[in-house]
């Protein structure tokens, strides 16, 4: 019954096939079983100067990580992607990653750039603001005007979706102020998406009723050193890295983003349908 449910729920919001296919064959603890993955790729380091941790957010749930860990396998320093998620809140991820930090000795690194993507910024920050920053050298924001509304969608459109994909986390991360982090020795950037996801577009009216969309970056409450639109929509942030990956590294390098990357700017209409 859970699985004809499921099924269901996953067509409503266009999730991919293959995600649907895996919770109707081995229930819904497969889909949990996927996501606990720890995922190290890139080239190994015996020095240990430097990594890129990534942390994803609710949207591996949908478009899980094998795109990410097929694009990050060719990088020059080791890549981890982080599971730490909870579905309990926005404190239990916190507390997963300070686990997942310490289990896979990330301190041992010299320098460690990181990669957040929407709760995953919630989480980091909080995370730097209880016990520092340690050895954090840069972070990459990706931040979006219209998929942060994305959980108020989800609660108010698709409860039993919600619930069965993200449990209490997506109301506590309505209800958590984003937690800035101000320390100008980490260099910060973030990524804008300009685009509406097919959850946040099909959903336009409630996305529209939050307010109007502020595409100033300083309305996402975030200190930068730099920061761009993407041509892009969450979703494509999981399933085409090859589209912004060198330009997480290029802002590693040079602590701002590339000349070519900077002319983006948000658009028009930004609930066209793009391809995932």
């Amino acid at each position: 019954m859970l699985s004809k449910i499921i099924s269901h729920v996953c067509k409503l919001i266009g999730f991919y096939d293959f995600i649907c296919l895996m919770i109707i064959g081995k229930g819904f603890l497969l889909i949990v079983l996927i996501f606990c993955s720890s995922i190290l790729i890139g080239q190994a380091s015996t020095q240990k100067k430097e990594a890129l941790l990534i942390l994803p957010g609710l949207g591996s749930r949908v478009n899980g990580v094998g795109a990410l860990k097929r694009y990050y396998k060719k990088a020059d320093m080791p890549v981890y992607i982080a599971h730490y998620i909870s579905r309990k809140s926005i404190k239990k991820s916190v507390e997963n990653f300070d686990k997942y930090y310490k289990k896979h000795h990330l301190a041992d690194y010299q320098e460690l750039h990181v990669m957040a993507y929407i709760i995953g910024s919630w989480t980091l920050n909080q995370w730097i603001n209880e016990h520092g920053k340690g050895n954090i050298k840069s972070i990459l924001y990706d931040r979006s005007p219209l998929q942060e509304r994305a959980p108020a969608i989800l609660i108010k459109d698709m409860r039993l979706v919600n619930f069965l994909l993200f449990g209490k986390t997506t109301q506590d991360l309505i209800d958590t102020p984003y937690p800035v982090v101000t320390d100008s020795s980490i260099v910060k950037g973030i990524f804008i998406e300009t685009f509406a996801t097919n959850l946040v577009r099909k959903h336009q009216k409630t996305a529209l009723s939050l307010g109007p969309i502020n595409w100033n970056p300083e309305a996402l409450q975030q200190p930068y050193a730099d920061v761009t639109y993407m041509p892009m929509n969450h979703d494509q942030m999981y399933t085409m890295p090859q589209s912004f990956g060198a330009e997480v590294f290029y802002f590693i390098r040079n602590r701002h983003f590339s000349p070519s990357i900077k002319k983006n700017a948000p658009v028009e209409n930004p609930f066209i349908k793009l391809k995932k």
